[in-house]
This record gives C-alpha cells, sequence and structure tokens, in this order.
C-alpha cells in the first residue's frame, strides 16, 4: 500500500481535474443560456417588426385598393362626359370636324 501522502495527492490532484472539469462544463452551459436568451431577444424584435410590417402593408393595401376604385369611377365619368359631349355644338373637336 503506498503511502498516505501519495493517496492524498491523488485525491486531490483528481479533485483538481473534477473542479476545473465542472468549471468548463458550467462556463459552456452559461454561453448556452447567453446565447438562447439572445436569439430569444431577436426572435421578439423580429416579431415585432413583422407585425408592424404586416400593419404597414394592410393600411398601404387599402389605400391602393381606394385608390383604384376612385381611378375606375374618375374612368367612367370622362367616358360619360366624352360620350354626352362629342355631338355638343360647343365641342372644339366637334368643329374641326364638320370643315
Amino acid at each position: 500500500m503506498p503511502p498516505i501522502e501519495i493517496l492524498l495527492n491523488y485525491f486531490l490532484g483528481s479533485t483538481t481535474l473534477v473542479s476545473i472539469y465542472v468549471a468548463w462544463r458550467s462556463r459552456n452551459s452559461e454561453l448556452k443560456k447567453t446565447e438562447a436568451s439572445a436569439l430569444e431577444a431577436i426572435d421578439s424584435i423580429y416579431t415585432k417588426m413583422s407585425i408592424v410590417t404586416d400593419k404597414k402593408f394592410e393600411e398601404m393595401q387599402r389605400i391602393i385598393d381606394a385608390n383604384t376604385i376612385e381611378i375606375k369611377n374618375l374612368k367612367e365619368q370622362l367616358q360619360e362626359y366624352q360620350r354626352r359631349c362629342a355631338e355638343c355644338s360647343n365641342n372644339k373637336g366637334n368643329e374641326k370636324a364638320n370643315l
């Protein structure tokens, strides 16, 4: 049997290795937690930006739809005006056609 000094040296040396391993694992664990919280923050920001972008897109689409309807109505009014006034006596285009 080896002397007590050698046994204590092995025992204390092995606890140092264990503590180094535990510290290394703890550090890795903390890094993973930090990465996970950073990813959650990025995900939260992305979600908020996507909601804002969707609202803006819907607002712009409503404006485009309203303008499309207005343009269609104005075209119909213009065509009706042109149809009614094509035969008017004071129509400048009609005077040229009569010459």
